[in-house]
């Protein structure tokens, strides 16, 4: 008989503390790309100020460049001692001055640091970049969009990104590291001397004899090879951050594992990562938003996740510029998880701000 006065008195005790605000029901994280973000400590104070009023939980900054834009992918944006730091972020370290006052608020950050996109690397070495099979040749891929990869399999690719990661986390006081980047672009890739004699090592034949575009066995062989490889470096960093903080967080984006072509497969990694962020950008694919969530599509990106690795650990990312109704139709659907993720490319506006916590607060459907 007691039980409903109680409910009833931290119901009103809420009603106290918020008034008639609503308290977003979901663990609310955005992705800020530091470049378009972040230039001074006026800029921190406003960003933090906005996630303070709009509840946001979790800031993942960005502390290597990404993309081929403003600055060359691999550059970084603190006073490295390893990479080249972008122009306007030597003198101020911005990232120290994020953590200390999102911390002084209650908010979590995350260091987003992505890896085998690296135009710096790319040309720091002439044995580290992807080799991809093309038109009957050979060669250093570079994307069509001009996006420079570097070989995942390669260990001094692997040791130079390592050791970026291990000096983000030895200077700085993150809640977690988020790995971004890591996976191929195609079957026909990596195929170097040195990967390709790896892989002869273990099964007999040189990878280049494959089919590579259609399905067969010595297909499947190779992506499941290089996909062992990619867990076996996401192994490499737990186990690395384990040794310098334990309790320090491990997280990676994906995108589809139905894109098998890319030899990310989660369930050979759950076991190193404390949670996992697909990247569920449908519309950058020209699928309908049921791509997200509905179990009765084979591709469904969700589904597929929740298979590999569990529903606890899923910390799904969506554009932060889709209509409240896709919202609204898409978190019906999110059982059992309470973490999403926000991205946006530009400039995080209090307009976004404002479109993110509509999307999350309490008042929304849940299973």
């Amino acid at each position: 008989m007691k039980k409903p006065l109680v409910l009833f008195s931290l119901f009103v005790m809420v009603l106290r503390i918020y008034g008639t605000e609503t308290i977003p029901l979901f663990q609310t994280e955005i992705i800020v790309r530091t470049p378009q973000n972040i230039h001074s400590l006026q800029d921190i104070k406003t960003l933090v100020a906005l996630c303070k009023k709009y509840h946001i939980a979790t800031i993942t900054l960005l502390c290597k460049q990404d993309e081929d834009d403003e600055f060359d992918s691999g550059m970084v944006f603190y006073p490295s001692l390893i990479a080249p730091v972008a122009e306007g972020y030597r003198k101020t370290d911005m990232v120290k001055e994020l953590l200390s006052l999102a911390h002084q608020a209650g908010i979590k950050v995350h260091a987003w640091i992505p890896q085998f996109h690296d135009q710096v690397a790319f040309y720091t070495n002439s044995k580290w970049p992807m080799m991809a099979y093309k038109n009957g040749k050979i060669k250093p891929y570079i994307s069509k969009e001009e996006a420079y990869f570097v070989n995942p399999l390669h260990p001094d690719v692997q040791a130079y990104e390592l050791s970026i990661i291990k000096e983000v986390a030895e200077n700085y006081d993150f809640d977690a590291i988020t790995l971004d980047w890591i996976r191929f672009d195609d079957y026909a890739m990596d195929l170097s001397n040195r990967t390709r004699d790896d892989f002869k090592k273990v099964y007999g034949y040189d990878p280049v004899g494959i089919d590579f575009l259609h399905e067969n066995k010595q297909r499947t062989e190779w992506n499941s090879y290089r996909s062992e490889q990619i867990a076996a470096y996401i192994r490499q960093v737990k186990e690395m951050l384990f040794r310098l903080k334990p309790n320090l967080r491990l997280g990676v984006y994906i995108l589809s594992p139905a894109w098998y072509e890319l030899a990310q497969d989660p369930g050979k990694f759950k076991q190193y990562i404390d949670f996992i962020s697909p990247m569920c950008y449908y519309d950058d694919w020209g699928y309908p938003h049921n791509w997200i969530y509905d179990q009765k599509r084979d591709d469904a990106i969700l589904p597929l996740v929740k298979a590999r690795t569990g529903s606890k650990m899923i910390a799904p990312v969506f554009d932060a510029d889709w209509d409240q109704s896709v919202y609204s139709e898409i978190f019906v659907h999110l059982k059992d998880i309470r973490s999403v993720v926000f991205f946006h490319y530009g400039k995080w506006t209090e307009a976004l701000f404002q479109r993110v916590y509509q999307a999350t607060k309490v008042n929304q459907k849940r299973p």
